[in-house]
């Protein structure tokens, strides 16, 4: 019962202890972000084809949409050990900020029924899987 509740629970990362132990967090992190926007544009051309009902459009973008969340507040609990490291989670905090802000905007169109249209809401998607992948690249 104690390890059912304790896998409920969220828990925290602790330091990365050098700049390349972080980088790579980041980068894992990044390639994850990825898999998730890249889902969520997948569906959202799917359904504007009409071929994706809209709930299964809007559990898909919902369960990227969490996953990014849990990315970004997973990625944010490591300490940085440097300042270099500060600088590197600015820049995936932002790339993650965006990537979760657009794929929120899809979510909210799906429920709303806008499918028709959700390629052209999930078209911001495209610039933050190129950001993301070039930051994989980058780091990788």
């Amino acid at each position: 019962m104690l390890l059912l509740a304790a896998a409920g629970c969220a828990h925290p990362v602790g330091p990365a202890r050098t700049f390349g132990k972080y980088e790579g967090k980041a980068t894992t992190t990044a390639s994850a972000a990825l898999s998730n926007v890249q889902t969520a544009r997948l569906v959202a051309e799917a359904a504007a084809k009409g071929n994706v009902f809209g709930p299964y459009a809007s559990s898909v973008v919902s369960d990227a949409e969490e996953s990014l969340d849990g990315l970004s507040g997973t990625f944010g609990s490591i300490q940085p050990p440097d300042g270099r490291a500060d600088d590197l989670r600015d820049e995936l905090d932002q790339l993650l900020s965006d990537a979760l802000d657009h794929v929120t905007d899809v979510r909210i169109a799906a429920r709303r029924g806008e499918l028709a249209t959700l390629d052209d809401t999930a078209a911001a998607l495209a610039g933050d899987a190129e950001h993301l992948e070039a930051f994989v690249e980058q780091h990788s």
